[in-house]
């Protein structure tokens, strides 16, 4: 009988054990929330150019965060987000420090507001305060409008192209056009092109280089606003034929190339050819020589006065690139005539400038 009850009382105490133990063990403890996340990008109060879009919001990860952290990026209209325009949800924290969120294009011309939280396995964050950012207005650019040479036209080797200026809407930058010349329609093969910086109403372009004479060229421009990365649509596109100058139909006349080397610069068109020009043989009386008129070194003079060199200026370039030349000026009041070995170039009236230019046999 006694032993029963040390077993009792031994059974008794050991469920009085484990009922105690059970009694004690703590309850497990709720998840840290993880730190709010440091917005960087936008800065708070960007402009930002509605062509810079999409946007791409960057915020430091959360200090201390998990590895398992996400973040959420909520974008509104207004600073108490009432109005959510955009939500990215279960954004995973970046391996660099930084975790990234590209919107969807938004709204022009508009104030918005961002903030991010993090969440963290079992515990989400507080936002962090909102920074406002401000998308820009939309900017369009119009068409140019061809002024000349328009289609079908006739022109010299180096036309001037000309477009009124584009209209516009949004807050532009400088406004640039690049003009385009090709040899066919679909600008497959571009003759010439270049960019000029927008003139008062309207801008022109003019080559650098002769363009193919006699052959049907197609010109075109855009306007650009480079800070904004906006291109116009292209002008109607033109259609041109460019022709000889006066002094390069004489020399193709004569099998002769006018500018076999360098070629000058200028655009003709700005000088005319008066008696004389004619190819013919002309006798020198003072040394009985025949001799045969236009020579090469008269058309080249003339070409570049065509150009809208005035003559001391003419024969400086000629001597100056490979062209050599005697040529003298006789400026008026006395003559106004170019002097060369047996002729003159002699300007009617006395005027060079845009003047009309005769060869005058010399008698001295």
């Amino acid at each position: 009988m006694h032993i029963r009850i040390r077993a009792c009382s031994v059974v008794l105490s050991l469920t009085s054990v484990l009922g105690a133990a059970a009694c004690s063990k703590s309850p497990t403890a709720p998840a840290t929330p993880p730190a709010v996340p440091v917005l960087t990008t936008p800065t708070n109060g960007s402009q930002i150019p509605n062509q810079g879009q999409p946007v791409t919001l960057v915020v430091l990860n959360a200090s201390g965060s998990a590895a398992a952290t996400t973040y959420t990026f909520e974008v509104a209209s207004d600073i108490a987000f009432t109005t959510k325009v955009q939500t990215k949800d279960g954004i995973s924290g970046g391996i660099t420090g930084q975790t990234s969120a590209q919107l969807d294009p938004l709204p022009a011309q508009r104030d918005y507001y961002w903030r991010a939280r993090a969440q963290a396995p079992g515990a989400t964050g507080t936002f962090s305060d909102p920074f406002k950012f401000t998308i820009g207005g939309a900017i369009t650019l119009g068409a140019p409008v061809p002024i000349g040479p328009l289609s079908n036209a006739e022109t010299t080797s180096r036309p001037a192209l000309r477009v009124s200026n584009v209209s516009r809407t949004g807050p532009t930058g400088p406004i640039t056009y690049r003009f385009e010349i090709a040899g066919d329609s679909g600008f497959a093969s571009i003759v010439a092109a270049g960019t000029n910086i927008e003139g008062v109403n309207e801008t022109g372009f003019i080559a650098t280089i002769d363009l193919p004479t006699r052959a049907r060229l197609f010109w075109r421009a855009f306007a650009i606003d480079a800070t904004n990365a906006v291109t116009s649509p292209s002008s109607t596109i033109q259609s041109f034929t460019p022709l000889p100058s006066q002094a390069e139909n004489v020399a193709q006349q004569l099998g002769v190339v006018l500018w076999p080397g360098i070629k000058p610069p200028g655009t003709g068109g700005q000088a005319t050819m008066g008696d004389n020009w004619q190819i013919q043989t002309m006798h020198y009386l003072p040394t009985n020589v025949f001799f045969q008129s236009p020579d090469v070194e008269m058309l080249r003079i003339f070409d570049l006065l065509d150009r809208g060199f005035d003559p001391d200026g003419a024969a400086a370039w000629m001597n100056g690139n490979g062209y050599p030349t005697a040529a003298l000026w006789y400026p008026p009041p006395e003559k106004a005539v170019i002097g060369l070995k047996y002729v003159y170039l002699a300007s009617r009236n006395k005027v060079f400038v845009n003047g009309t230019w005769e060869v005058v046999l010399r008698l001295e």
